[in-house]
């Protein structure tokens, strides 16, 4: 009886490893049924309310330009996928969109951000996702070296350029990555990270039992091995930010969002990451469930990105 159920955790334990590894690393067919079980990103009806106006503007925004698709080779050879409204600007605003999500989801605050500083508009699918190339997705750490060759494309196709950066959730990790690891030349002058967190280590440790009800441990820890043995290009402790800023430095002004009752990306996370932040930085905290922080503190982050730098002669 005991050989048999260890036979039966074993084989358990094997099977919930390589789905998870398969759904939330290689992002094969299976993450869209793993995705179901991530809580926390449904709008209530009154936060949907609240973000009706800036849906509003945005589909007008989106219906009244072209937007071209655009590819670069990441440094690995992948190839990536983005898509671009293109102002005819020296001002780029990037974004960089959470799991799951692709250049093809809405960005609210787009509007506002291009009439307050005229901005192209380049949304990014990360690497793993939409219509972009690669194996594996890193959760920021492979994602950070494809940033960079995403700015570099920029200043290569649209003249030399001022960036503004806005990540959410894995993309907020993104650019918090390679600003702190130096990739970000001084033409970024700005950046918006929304709900960053600790680390793949702390997400999965809480998300296993909040979304499959499985305790994290013994499944975290064969989750982790199997990440080590592969070739996927990074380990989970190549994943923890906090220990990437540790005695780090970066210049990078960042406005770090927090949603108040954030169930997908705890406030608790986004506190740890900006206490850890070694550069200039703000904190607004704010909404209610993720991602409503700027329908509801519109007024006080634009002031922010108005009072801050927003192109290469006034950074300097």
């Amino acid at each position: 009886a005991i050989a048999l159920l260890v036979l039966f955790l074993g084989r358990w334990i094997f099977a919930i490893t390589n789905g998870y590894f398969a759904s939330f690393v290689q992002r094969d067919s299976s993450v869209e049924q793993a995705a179901v079980n991530m809580t926390g990103l449904t709008f209530s009806e009154d936060e949907q309310t609240l973000l009706t106006p800036l849906q509003i503007e945005w589909d007008l925004f989106e219906a009244s330009r072209l937007c071209d698709e655009v590819t670069v080779t990441a440094s690995d050879g992948a190839l990536l996928h983005g898509y671009l409204y293109n102002e005819y600007s020296d001002v780029t605003l990037v974004v960089l969109p959470r799991f799951n999500l692709d250049g093809t989801a809405d960005f609210l605050p787009g509007p506002r951000l291009n009439e307050l500083t005229g901005c192209n508009l380049l949304m990014i699918d990360p690497r793993a996702h939409g219509a972009s190339g690669g194996e594996y997705f890193g959760f920021g750490f492979l994602e950070q070296y494809d940033l960079e060759c995403w700015l570099t494309w920029a200043n290569e196709t649209l003249g030399k350029q001022s960036f503004i950066l806005w990540g959410e959730g894995s993309g907020a990790n993104t650019i918090l990555f390679a600003a702190v690891n130096g990739l970000l030349s001084d033409q970024t002058v700005l950046a918006v990270a929304e709900s960053p967190y600790p680390s793949l280590h702390e997400i999965a440790f809480t998300n296993i039992w909040k979304w499959y009800q499985l305790p994290a441990v013994p499944f975290l820890y064969p989750i982790e091995w199997k990440l080590a043995l592969s070739d996927a290009g990074y380990r989970v402790e190549d994943t923890d930010l906090i220990s990437a800023m540790n005695g780090s430095q970066s210049n990078l002004p960042v406005i770090f969002l927090q949603s108040a009752d954030d169930d997908y990306i705890i406030p608790e996370w986004t506190q740890a990451v900006y206490d850890s932040y070694p550069g200039p930085k703000e904190l607004v905290s704010g909404g209610a469930g993720h991602g409503t922080v700027y329908a509801e503190c519109q007024e006080k982050i634009d002031g922010l990105l108005t009072s801050m730098p927003r192109s290469l002669e006034e950074g300097e």
